[in-house]
């Protein structure tokens, strides 16, 4: 407990008042951070399966810019966003062995307006990045409820 020193007035905390303020202070910030994880919604996560043989380097470039491109269309930070592509996959479209893609972006909320722009956005990618042609491309949209999803041992809602 803090309480009023013997000096003209004065305050002095006890050991064990410290000890509850960094409780307690630690407490606060864990809330906090549990407050800031639900506000974002949860981490956006794309996967992309591709027929395509891309290089190491083109794979990073790419998933860098979906990355980028799910944070700004999704309007959640990229610090919360996760990427993964498996390229070189056995894919079967449309009767054909040609160059294809399925992307499917999960996240815990998504955009007021839809997530056609975001489609779109997307789609591109895999033309520019993967040589996959919008018709030969799905994309996916899965909303997941918060109590489902978890981050760094905690569940977002």
């Amino acid at each position: 407990m803090c309480g009023r020193g013997g000096q003209a007035g004065g305050w002095y905390a006890s050991p064990r008042a410290s000890v509850y303020l960094n409780l307690n202070l630690n407490k606060h910030a864990g809330l906090q951070a549990h407050a800031e994880k639900q506000m974002h919604g949860g981490m956006p996560y794309l996967s992309i399966g591709t027929n395509a043989q891309i290089s190491t380097l083109a794979e990073r470039s790419f998933v860098k810019e979906a990355s980028k491109t799910v944070a700004d269309g999704t309007g959640k930070p990229e610090e919360y966003v996760m990427v993964k592509i498996e390229h070189g996959q056995p894919i079967l479209f449309a009767g054909t062995h040609a160059p294809a893609a399925f992307l499917e972006l999960k996240s815990i909320g998504f955009p007021a307006q839809g997530v056609q722009g975001l489609a779109a956005s997307l789609c591109e990618l895999a033309a520019k990045h993967l040589g996959v042609p919008g018709e030969r491309t799905y994309v996916v949209f899965t909303d997941v409820r918060a109590a489902m999803w978890g981050h760094d041992g905690e569940m977002f809602g």
